[in-house]
């Protein structure tokens, strides 16, 4: 760990961020801003946080990257040549089609984003899993179910003997999502009535469910405290770390809450599986952590996450990003007081999951400490945009029948395509 400030100067590099809606990508626009960047924005909607923050010099629109993956390659070529960027530093899931062009668009720049097959091995929620027991690192027990058919196999097979891993339960999800999106728990033995708080659903409702998101992975139920990383490593070694504990999280999904959490655990376990990938740029993992300090990987995310948040510019972040080797053995981690959140959500969060008074002083003492990821006096516009995203956002999940959710992520998202 560093313990003495660390100043990296950019001297004006050229940078370009995609993903600019992501309160994650925002963070990172201001901190290279804070090193020294010229930090320019791509995005293919229309309002993002990036587009009005005074960290970013100009932004671009662009194709959506889902849709029209190669008009997206061809407009990130174009700014690149044209405003002569030095790095292109994806920062949400179009990252995998960057990955797909990365032969063209590394020829003109250097690229934050490792090649697309390690990419996939790494966001599937199957193949992370198969590749971590390889290298003998502890996972759940995961099956992988590719059709009705072998959903119903597999729910056949449980109610007749289930095996002891999943005794305690299982959860379902796709192989490919983000946000805990469509993840169910499946408690055998739970009745219908009451099944549905939460994710937890019964077995009943389990043998219904829709197979449009197949393939699926079953993995054991784990109890325990969900922990998030968030790492920078350079060919296998690690550059920056920060862990902090999903405690406040909207309807089980992405954590709205950051507080640097120190595990020598997480860290080894991280330190080691990035040495045997030869990794090389962002990467974050969700683990649970049982009663006993057990340790299970649960899934990778490998991507800018909120773990950056934890970050300040005296940190030098962005020395572990854009020129890792002057940085030797050490790792970059956050200060123990940093503390952030998403304002909205983890008020939302106070206002429904304080069910006793010790929860809710619990909850304003965290509530008080942090601040607010996208707020800043010095820069407040995005926190307005962040109403238009919205408006953006549902106007269109109304037009295409989607959840805000799946809205949000539908341009850019990537469920395990060659392209």
């Amino acid at each position: 760990m560093i313990t003495e400030q660390r100043v990296f100067s950019a001297g004006g590099l050229k940078v370009l961020i995609t993903g600019g809606r992501a309160p994650a990508a925002l963070e990172l626009a201001r901190l290279l801003a804070a090193a020294g960047c010229e930090v320019h924005a791509a995005e293919s909607v229309r309002h993002h946080l990036c587009r009005v923050s005074k960290a970013v010099v100009r932004s671009y629109a662009v194709p959506s990257p889902a849709r029209e993956p190669e008009r997206f390659i061809a407009a990130l070529e174009e700014i690149v040549r044209r405003e002569g960027i030095a790095w292109l530093i994806p920062t949400c899931e179009e990252i995998f089609y960057v990955s797909a062009g990365l032969e063209r668009l590394s020829r003109i720049c250097r690229v934050a984003a490792p090649p697309l097959e390690q990419l996939r091995r790494l966001h599937s929620k199957w193949e992370f899993i198969r590749r971590a027991q390889e290298l003998g690192l502890s996972v759940p027990y995961t099956e992988r179910v590719r059709s009705p058919q072998e959903w119903a196999q597999f729910t056949a097979r449980i109610a007749s003997s289930p095996e002891e891993v999943f005794r305690g339960g299982y959860v379902v999800k796709p192989e490919f999502s983000r946000f805990a999106s469509k993840v169910r728990i499946v408690k055998p033995g739970r009745r219908e009535a009451g099944a549905t708080e939460g994710n937890w659903i019964s077995e009943e409702t389990a043998v219904r469910l829709e197979a449009e998101s197949y393939p699926w992975v079953v993995q054991q139920f784990i109890p325990g405290r969900t922990l998030c990383t968030y790492s920078i490593a350079h060919e296998g070694r690690l550059a920056a770390h920060a862990a902090y504990a999903a405690d406040y999280s909207v309807r089980g999904g992405a954590s709205v809450y950051f507080e640097p959490l120190s595990h020598s655990g997480l860290l080894e376990w991280i330190r080691r599986f990035v040495r045997m990938e030869r990794f090389t740029g962002q990467i974050a993992f969700d683990f649970i952590e049982t009663e006993r300090g057990d340790l299970y990987a649960i899934e990778c995310n490998p991507r800018t996450t909120s773990g950056i948040h934890l970050f300040r510019p005296k940190d030098g972040l962005a020395a572990a990003l854009l020129h890792p080797e002057a940085l030797g053995e050490s790792v970059i981690e956050p200060q123990p007081h940093a503390r952030g959140m998403l304002g909205v959500p983890m008020l939302a969060c106070g206002l429904t999951r304080s069910r006793s008074w010790p929860a809710l002083a619990a909850w304003l003492s965290k509530y008080a400490a942090a601040r607010d990821v996208v707020f800043r006096w010095s820069d407040p516009r995005p926190f307005a945009e962040q109403l238009f995203l919205l408006a953006e956002l549902r106007r269109a999940a109304s037009a295409r029948k989607q959840t805000l959710m799946e809205a949000s992520t539908g341009d850019i998202e990537w469920n395990g395509g060659t392209s």
